[in-house]
């Protein structure tokens, strides 16, 4: 007869002098110890799955708070945006007043309005995690992209307007615009009958009457190109201007210029006299534009917006 095999196990303690003997049969030793092993891995198990959890949820709150972070960020940065858009309309608004000061051609709206246009952009980096911080996103990436559009338009025409300005401020300045002395217009420009040959003869400038010693004023900016003294004209300056300007000044008593100097419109450079071929004193003034004679009367006591550029 077979005696079935079994586990015998003693427990004893410190305060027992008697141990405890426990037998088991061989099946319920194995069958104890592997539901130890498989409890024992139970527990480490739902350990680290708590921890691991625990770590994760961690995670998920520190994203989220950086959600909630970068979400606040994008409503301070689009609300920047808008100031700065309103801060261009501002602008756009005082160069379109300059232009109408100025007379110079309107930036059509619907134009201004094409250079921030295009398809709106969407951006899908954060549709994942949070549909709400993705549309916020892509709403602040196309105002940048509209912004950006914006001043680089409005840098082209605040560009094409600051030359015009200049030029027109030039061009104003470069023109003889301005009488040259004060006194009576003697002798206009045009065909006359001349006062000391009693010829009928062409006078190509604008006499101005007044006592010697009269200040002189140069007409526009330029440069001294000319001073001296000739039979008829006597102590003369010819002043070079921009745009094809010339002007002369003739019967001149003293000059304080000399050939070469740079000059500013109004600026004093002689004296009136009556040197050369003259019956009296008064200052002879030609205007050329071009190297052809014009009438300096029509170009004197003109405003700014009264000139403009012209072919030859």
């Amino acid at each position: 007869m077979a005696v079935s095999k079994r586990w015998h196990i003693t427990l004893s303690t410190t305060e027992s002098s008697r141990p405890v003997n426990i037998s088991l049969p061989k099946k319920v030793g194995l069958l104890l110890c592997v539901l130890s092993a498989v409890f024992l891995l139970f527990f480490a198990g739902s350990i680290f799955f708590i921890i691991h959890n625990q770590s994760q949820i961690a995670q998920a709150n520190d994203v989220f708070k950086e959600n909630v972070i970068l979400k606040n960020k994008l409503v301070i940065l689009s609300s920047e945006i808008d100031s700065i858009m309103t801060k261009l309309k501002l602008m756009e608004n005082w160069e379109d007043k300059v232009r109408s000061d100025k007379n110079f051609k309107a930036i059509n709206k619907e134009i201004r309005e094409m250079g921030i246009g295009g398809s709106p952009i969407i951006d899908t980096t954060f549709i994942s995690s949070n549909i709400a911080l993705s549309d916020d996103y892509s709403l602040t990436l196309n105002k940048i992209i509209q912004l950006k559009g914006k001043i680089e338009f409005d840098y082209d025409t605040h560009e094409e307007l600051k030359d015009l300005v200049q030029l027109k401020d030039e061009l104003y300045l470069n023109t003889p615009s301005i009488y040259p002395a004060y006194g009576r217009i003697s002798d206009p420009y045009g065909w006359r009958t001349h006062p000391i040959t009693g010829k009928r003869s062409f006078h190509n400038g604008l006499d101005i009457g007044n006592i010697k010693g009269t200040p002189i004023y140069a007409a526009a900016d330029g440069k001294i190109s000319s001073t001296g003294r000739q039979k008829y004209f006597g102590k003369f300056i010819g002043i070079s201007h921009k745009f094809g300007y010339q002007t002369n000044y003739a019967h001149l008593n003293k000059i304080f210029v000399k050939k070469g100097e740079e000059v500013k419109r109004g600026q004093i450079i002689a004296e009136m006299g009556d040197s050369g071929r003259s019956t009296g004193s008064h200052l002879h003034f030609e205007v050329l534009r071009y190297n052809k004679y014009r009438n300096p009367y029509e170009y004197l006591n003109k405003l700014e917006d009264d000139i403009i550029i012209t072919k030859k």
